[in-house]
C-alpha cells in the first residue's frame, strides 16, 4: 500500500511500444529494420514499425502517429532533397522537436554528411552500405532512450504547469463554502483523469464523530452535499477512503485516487477522484505535492470557519444587549441581519453601488448591521424609561448614541487590516440616522454622501420598526409599513435602496408569509425610545392607522 514518502507499484496499464517510422522508396531499409529490430525492448518497452515509400506517405503517418519516437530515413525519396525537405517540415512545420531522426542513406554522394549534420536537425547519419543489423540495434536503442528522456522531461513541464494552474489563489479561497468546490476541478485538472470526484469531512460536527460527510462533489456524484457517505450505498468509495491514514495519505490505483487532508482537532478531509490514471510515480508525485497545498488550505479554511463563527457570537452578544436591556420583539436582530443582507446582495447583483459593495462587504453587512444601535448601552436607564416627550438634554443624549457607536466599534476595528466586519459596522452605527435629503444627523449628510451600508440598514431599521409593537401604538401592518417607506423614497431613503427593500420583501411574502413580525409581539423602554425617534425623526407623519 502506497503511503506519503513511498510511491506506489507501477501496475497500472502497459506502456503501449514506442513507434518507429521507416521511410525508403526500395525494400532494403525496411527489410534491415526488421531483421535488427524484431523484438526489441527497451527499458521493457518494445517496438513497432511504420513502413513509408515516400515523403507524402511519411507525412501521412507522422499526422496518423503524432507519437512516433524515431525515424529512419532515406534522403533520396521522390527527389534528392525530398528527405531533407521531411526534416524541415517535421521540425519547422509541425514544431516536433522531439522525434528522433536518424539518416540511413544509400545515395552519401547525392547530399553529403556534412551538410545533412550541418543543415538539418538529425540524430545521427550513417551510409546503408556499412550498417549492419547490430550496428542499427545499437543506435536506435540510443535513440529510444533520448526520446523517452525528453518525453519524461515534457511531461514534467507540464505536470509543472498543471500544478501552478492547480494550486493558484488556492490558500486565498479562505471559507470552506468557497475552498471545498474550488478543490475538485483542480485535482482533476492536475490529473486529467475523469470528471467525477467528492470531498468528504469527518469530525467537522464533533471530534469523536466518526461519520464521513459529503462536503463537495462533481460529476456523477454532483447531486451528494450534505450528506453522510455511509448512506449512498458506496461501499467502493467507503473502502477507498478507510484505506486512508497518516501513513496512507496519498492513493493511487488505476481506477482512482485518494487523498487525505488533515487539520486541527480531530477534522479530516477526504479526496476522491474516480478515473482511469497510469497509476505512475509521476502521477503520484504531483498528486502529493497538491495534497499538501491542500492540506494548508483545508486547514486554514477550517481556522476561518472557526474565528468567523466565534466573531458571529460576539456580534450577536453585543447586539443581544440591547435586545434584553428592552426586552425588544423578539427575532428584531434576526430580521434586521435578513434584511440587510439580503438587500445588499440584491444591489451586488444589479452591479449597483460598486465602488463600496463587493462581495466582501455583502457577506458581512448583515452582521455587522446587528450592531448599529449597540451606543444605546451608553443611554441611562432613567432616560430609557422616561415617559412622554423628551427633554433637550435627553435628546441630545440619545442622538449621541451614533457617535458613542461609532467610536467604540472603530477603536476596536483599528487594528483590523482591510475593510473588517467591525469597521463596516463603526459606519453603519454612525450614519444610519442620516436621510437622502440631508435632513438627518449626526452630520446632516446626504445622497451619496451617506455611506451605501448605512443607507441600507436604515429602510431595514424602520421597517422592523413600524412592523412591530411601540408603547404609543401598535405594530403597522406590513403593506402600510411599506407603502411608508415607498412615500418617503427620495426624502428620506435613498431610492435605489427601496427598490430593492421591495424585491426582497415581495419575495418574502411570497416564500415566507411567516418570517414577518407578529402583530402581538412586545415591547419594552428601548421599543419606546425607538418610537420617539421615529416621531422626532419624521415629526408627526408616522401616525398610528
Amino acid at each position: 500500500m502506497p503511503n506519503a514518502s513511498v510511491p506506489p507499484d507501477q501496475t497500472g496499464p502497459a506502456t503501449p511500444p514506442f513507434s518507429i517510422l521507416v521511410v525508403d522508396g526500395t525494400p532494403a531499409l525496411p527489410d534491415l529494420a526488421r531483421e535488427a529490430l524484431t523484438n526489441l525492448s527497451v527499458d521493457g518497452v518494445g517496438v513497432r514499425l511504420i513502413d513509408a515509400a515516400s515523403a507524402a506517405e511519411a507525412r501521412q503517418a507522422l499526422y496518423d502517429h503524432p507519437e512516433i519516437a524515431v525515424i529512419l530515413l532515406e534522403l533520396v525519396l521522390e527527389h534528392d532533397r525530398a528527405g531533407l525537405d521531411l526534416i524541415s517540415h517535421i521540425r519547422n512545420d509541425l514544431g516536433n522537436q522531439r522525434t528522433r531522426i536518424v539518416v540511413c542513406t544509400a545515395h552519401p554522394d547525392a547530399i553529403s554528411e556534412e551538410e545533412v549534420i550541418g543543415g538539418a536537425d538529425v540524430s545521427d547519419y550513417r551510409a546503408k552500405a556499412e550498417l549492419s543489423p547490430r550496428a542499427l540495434r545499437t543506435a536506435v536503442t540510443g535513440q529510444l532512450r533520448a526520446f523517452a528522456s525528453l518525453q519524461a522531461l515534457a511531461a514534467g513541464r507540464k505536470g509543472l504547469a498543471r500544478m501552478l494552474v492547480a494550486t493558484t489563489g488556492l490558500l486565498e479561497l479562505r471559507t470552506p463554502e468557497t475552498l471545498f468546490p474550488n478543490i475538485l476541478p483542480r485535482v482533476v485538472g492536475l490529473l486529467g483523469i475523469g470528471r467525477h470526484a467528492l470531498l468528504c469531512v469527518q469530525g467537522d460536527t464533533q471530534p469523536r464523530d466518526r461519520k464521513i460527510r459529503v462536503r463537495a462533489s462533481i460529476g456523477r456524484f454532483a447531486p451528494w452535499k450534505d450528506v453522510e457517505l455511509s448512506s449512498l450505498g458506496e461501499a467502493r468509495i467507503e473502502a477507498a477512503l478507510e484505506r486512508l491514514s497518516p501513513s496512507s495519505e496519498t492513493i493511487v490505483e488505476p481506477d482512482f485516487c485518494a487523498l487525505r487532508l488533515r487539520a486541527n482537532g480531530g477534522v479530516t478531509g477526504m479526496i476522491y477522484v474516480e478515473g482511469r490514471n497510469d497509476g505512475s510515480a509521476r502521477e503520484w508525485q504531483l498528486l502529493e505535492l497538491f495534497r499538501n497545498k491542500c492540506a494548508i488550505a483545508f486547514e486554514n479554511a477550517l481556522l476561518f470557519e472557526e474565528l468567523t463563527i466565534a466573531q458571529k457570537a460576539t456580534v450577536l452578544a453585543m447586539g443581544s444587549l440591547a435586545e434584553y436591556k428592552d426586552n425588544a420583539a423578539p427575532g428584531h436582530l434576526q430580521r434586521i441581519e435578513r434584511l440587510v443582507g439580503d438587500m445588499a446582495r440584491e444591489l451586488l447583483a444589479r452591479g449597483q453601488f460598486s465602488d463600496e459593495l463587493d462581495a466582501d462587504c455583502v457577506e458581512k453587512i448583515g452582521l455587522a448591521a446587528l450592531l448599529h444601535d449597540v451606543g444605546m448601552l451608553s443611554v441611562s436607564d432613567e432616560t430609557l424609561g422616561m415617559p412622554g416627550e423628551l427633554a433637550s438634554n435627553d435628546l441630545v443624549a440619545i442622538r449621541r448614541h451614533t457617535e458613542i457607536g461609532h467610536r467604540i466599534l472603530s477603536a476596536v476595528a483599528a487594528p483590523l487590516r482591510e475593510r473588517s466586519l467591525l469597521s463596516i459596522a463603526a459606519d453603519i452605527a454612525r450614519y444610519h440616522h442620516e436621510r437622502y435629503d440631508g435632513s438627518g444627523y449626526v452630520e446632516g449628510l446626504a445622497g451619496d454622501a451617506i455611506p451605501i451600508t448605512a443607507r441600507i440598514t436604515a429602510v431595514a431599521d424602520v421597517f422592523d420598526a413600524l412592523t412591530t409593537s411601540r408603547p404609543y401604538r401598535g405594530a403597522w401592518p406590513v403593506e402600510q409599513a411599506i407603502d411608508w417607506i415607498t412615500e418617503r423614497s427620495g426624502r428620506d431613503f435613498d431610492p435605489r435602496v427601496v427598490d430593492v427593500f421591495l424585491v426582497v420583501v415581495r419575495r418574502l411574502q411570497s416564500t415566507e408569509p411567516d418570517w414577518f413580525p407578529k402583530s402581538n409581539a412586545g415591547h419594552g423602554v428601548l421599543g419606546g425610545l425607538l418610537g420617539r425617534k421615529l416621531r422626532d425623526l419624521f415629526g408627526r407623519r408616522a401616525t398610528a392607522p
